[in-house]
């Protein structure tokens, strides 16, 4: 018997068809909270800076290594002192932080006072302090060995700079030393202050050097430790004098 060989039948070849993935509704959703978000703190930031403005600071920082002062907002909008009224104390920090509302001359806004904060106690009130969600200034300081460094910037650029006239902005700080480096304008009693202008962003620099408190600190408490140990051997040395002739008397 011859075997016979049946071919098999050739199979076509598979087409690959190409697929398009089109973002979905929700895709496209998830991108809109963020955007709607961003431009509702561009618009809020707008309504802010429209008209006149007030921004003022005056900081002074003591040898603790604190700072105390006053930093005014106001405008003289009713947009403005509706976004402004929304200011409030960072949680933690009532007892050194009191915000009263301002009136004067056409403005209306806040006060801040601050009593003594720590430098970590500043970042947490710059932070705190918004107009709806935008922040145009920061205001921070650093130490470094017997260096104390302050750094901040103000943002004015979305207000056209022929509004000069009609935006009152200063900064001004002092320090318990004399002012080592800065590129602000040095003043008497080792104050210097910043004129922030409108269109323009302004950056602060200033430093002074002085001890370390907690360097101090340490000094004294080890100052105490050694006349402690002092006390405690003329004590240990009279006791055994006082003994010894107690001995000596009772052998005689």
């Amino acid at each position: 018997m011859t075997a016979v060989t049946v071919p098999r039948p050739l199979r076509r070849p598979t087409t690959v068809r190409s697929t398009t993935v089109r973002p979905t509704a929700a895709s496209g959703r998830s991108r809109s909270p963020r955007r709607i978000a961003g431009l509702i703190t561009l618009a809020a930031l707008l309504v802010v800076l429209t008209g006149c403005l007030q921004l003022n600071a005056q900081m002074s920082v003591r040898k603790d290594d604190t700072v105390s002062g006053r930093i005014l907002i106001a405008g003289d909008q009713p947009e403005q002192a509706a976004a402004l009224e929304r200011i409030g104390a960072p949680s933690g920090l009532e007892q050194k932080v009191r915000i009263t509302p301002y009136s004067a001359d056409g403005f209306t806004g806040r006060e801040i006072y601050f009593t003594q904060l720590t430098f970590a106690e500043m970042d947490t009130l710059t932070l705190a302090i918004d107009i709806e969600g935008a922040r145009p200034y920061t205001l921070g300081f650093r130490r470094s060995g017997d260096t104390v460094s302050f750094s901040g910037s103000i943002d004015l650029s979305m207000l056209p700079a022929d509004r000069a006239g009609s935006t009152t902005t200063r900064v001004d700080l002092t320090f318990p030393n004399r002012i080592s480096e800065t590129n602000g304008t040095v003043g008497a009693g080792n104050s210097v202050s910043w004129t922030p202008a409108p269109g323009s962003i302004t950056r602060m620099q200033a430093s002074s050097s002085y001890p370390d408190p907690a360097a101090r600190g340490f000094a004294v408490w080890m100052i105490v430790g050694i006349g402690a140990a002092l006390l405690v051997s003329i004590g240990t040395i009279l006791a055994a004098r006082t003994s010894r002739a107690r001995a000596d008397r009772l052998v005689r």
